[in-house]
């Protein structure tokens, strides 16, 4: 049976009371009262629920207040749940079916006005012979608003089609009035797209993940400024929110933008005059010096749940003193930060920057790289800084300090970077790479990530001490949670040689060998 289409959009210049009075002519109806909805849609900066497949507006209408979340590619009802304040962070909500639907796929982001639909909304209920309801249609005139680009306007008057349990006959037939002796079309695109649409909005619009579609032919310097334009667009697009503290997703994506710049000049050999990569080399580097403190604290806050969940019960409340200190430092550093990213300097770094990425390359440059083909430059940086990952993991023995797995953590995120800025000219090979690479990412990250943490909690209880009133249950509390945390390192260490065996196994070395080894080699050693 052919799917009823739920919504029909009203032609221009048709009325609602000419839709009433048409419907009248072939079906009895009651009218209710005509109410006022206003309906708030949100997201994710990053597009969360979009890329799930999801809408959810806050809902306000005679009913009161409440969430709506539609899964737009299932056929099930929505879920709403009542609020009482505008919905931030899921963990902020009470326990309900939207919060339950909604936590998963939004994570630690937090939730962001997209923008406003308002309707006058009138019921009517159709009736058969017997007087019962058999059908609701619900007649929508419907404004949008977005206030944060100052733009609003009238959207298609909509005609809703709601089910009654128990009346599917007269649900098909009443869908066949309206498109057949209507004639009113069926909407193809939900509310929120078409607003979005008249306001301008690209949903989707925002991306941490990178996307090039470079041209292996193309000059490498005219692709390496292209990579650096889209990194820079990132940067950019979360200077506000960082500075807002919306959630801290929005400064670890500046941070990651920022990384990877340095990467890229780096990494990208010979396509830009030496002395300028050493320059911006050096201002993104402080550009990650002032953005670290704020970073840590949110790491440390983030995980502090899962630091307590290590401990056993009876010294899980011990911990909270930590969490009491750490918080009571958010705010100097995040004023902190806010100066350092409305500081002078800091601006001048990124105009400089947009307008050196802006500039035409050269007609003709002596940089040695410059002007070869983007695809042979990117042959050659993988396969040096695979080889030198190769090297490095090789070269780690159970006795190898922790500075040597750290050094080989950096040549890995460098190699990561390489194959995710040119992964447009390996489109059929690079994903499984990728994967490859990543998981032997992550078990180094265990391992650093571990240490870090450990100086940190060193360093934190010297300073609670130094400030006097710490209870020895907390610094006891802290030093086992130090002592789980070795436990873990190790862990990650033991785990470290099997991961890296199955990176550097033969079958993955043909693999790297065939896809990257210069033209007319192919088939050699790798």
């Amino acid at each position: 049976m052919a799917q009823i289409a739920c919504e029909y959009l009203i032609p221009d210049g048709i009325g609602l009371e000419d839709v009433k009075h048409l419907i009248r002519d072939r079906v009895r109806f009651i009218e209710d009262p005509t109410d006022e909805v206003t309906r708030r849609f949100l997201d994710s900066f990053d597009w969360r629920l979009y890329l799930d497949q999801a809408t959810l507006e806050e809902r306000l209408d005679a009913a009161g207040r409440r969430l709506v979340w539609r899964d737009l590619g299932a056929d099930a009802p929505p879920r709403m749940q009542g609020i009482d304040a505008a919905p931030g962070f899921a963990w902020d909500l009470p326990t309900g079916p939207v919060r339950d639907r909604l936590e998963p796929v939004l994570g630690i982001r937090r939730l962001l006005p997209l923008l406003e639909v308002r309707s006058r909304v009138q019921s009517l209920r159709l009736l058969n012979e017997d007087d019962k309801t058999v059908v609701r249609l619900l007649l929508e005139d419907n404004r949008f608003r977005d206030a944060d680009r100052d733009r609003e306007g009238s959207l298609a008057a909509r005609v809703c089609l709601l089910p009654v349990r128990g009346y599917a006959a007269d649900l098909r037939e009443t869908a066949r009035m309206l498109s057949r002796d209507l004639e009113l079309e069926p909407a193809r695109n939900q509310v929120l797209s078409e607003a979005l649409a008249a306001a301008g909005r690209c949903p989707g619009d925002y991306s941490s993940k990178l996307d090039y579609h470079l041209d292996g032919d193309q000059r490498a310097d005219a692709a390496a400024k292209e990579i650096l334009r889209g990194l820079l667009d990132t940067l950019e697009a979360n200077i506000e929110g960082a500075k807002a503290n919306l959630d801290s997703e929005f400064l670890h994506d500046l941070r990651v933008a920022t990384r990877r710049t340095r990467s890229a000049l780096t990494q990208i050999k010979g396509v830009f005059a030496s002395e300028l990569v050493e320059d911006y080399k050096t201002r993104f580097a402080w550009v990650q010096q002032i953005t670290g403190p704020m970073r840590d604290l949110d790491v440390y806050l983030l995980d502090f749940d899962g630091y307590q969940a290590r401990l056993p019960p009876s010294l899980r409340p011990c911990l909270e003193p930590l969490r009491a200190f750490l918080a009571d430092h958010y705010d100097g550093v995040h004023k902190a930060l806010v100066q350092a990213l409305g500081s002078t300097e800091f601006k001048g770094l990124l105009t400089s920057w947009r307008a050196f990425l802006e500039a035409p390359v050269p007609e003709r440059s002596a940089v040695r790289n410059a002007m070869r083909p983007t695809k042979a430059v990117a042959d050659a940086r993988i396969r040096s800084m695979y080889r030198r990952v190769r090297k490095a993991g090789r070269a780690i023995t159970p006795d190898s300090p922790a500075p040597e797995l750290h050094a080989l953590r950096k040549h890995c995120k460098k190699l990561r970077y390489l194959l995710e800025f040119f992964s447009s000219l390996y489109p059929q090979q690079i994903g499984a790479l990728v994967k490859m690479l990543k998981r032997l990412l992550d078990n180094l990250g265990r391992f650093q990530d571990t240490a870090v943490q450990v100086d940190h909690l060193r360093e934190t209880a010297q300073q609670m001490q130094d400030a006097g009133g710490v209870e020895t249950d907390t610094l006891l509390a802290m030093g086992a949670l130090i002592g789980r945390l070795f436990d873990h390192q190790q862990q990650a260490r033991v785990a470290f040689s099997a991961i890296f065996a199955d990176f550097d196994s033969k079958p993955n070395r043909l693999v790297w060998r065939e896809l990257f080894a210069p033209e007319g080699r192919r088939g050699q050693r790798a």
